[in-house]
C-alpha cells in the first residue's frame, strides 16, 4: 500500500471506532497517525524495509500497536 492509501484506512479506521464510541484518545491517535504517514518523505514500506516497524514508533503519536497496524496496512490487505 501506498502512504496514501494507508493514511485513508487509519482516517477509516478512526471514523469506525468513533461510530462505536471508543476512547476519544484512541479516534485522535489513530487520525494523528494518517497525517504523520502522510508527511513522510518516503514510503512506508521503505522505512519498514530499513529499520522495521520501531522506526514508525519514532512518528509522533505512534506507539508500539499503532506502528504494528501500520506495518500490516503496509504489507497488503492479507496481512491487515
Amino acid at each position: 500500500m501506498t502512504n496514501a492509501e494507508i493514511a485513508r484506512e487509519l482516517r477509516t479506521r478512526a471514523t469506525d471506532l468513533a461510530r462505536q464510541g471508543d476512547n476519544l484518545y484512541r479516534v485522535r491517535a489513530f487520525r494523528q497517525a494518517a497525517m504523520a504517514v502522510l508527511a513522510l518523505p518516503e514510503p512506508v514500506t521503505d522505512l519498514l524495509a530499513a529499520a522495521g516497524p520501531k522506526a514508525l514508533e519514532r512518528l509522533p503519536g505512534v506507539g508500539r500497536s499503532l506502528a504494528d497496524t501500520i506495518a500490516g496496512l503496509a504489507a497488503g490487505p492479507l496481512a491487515a
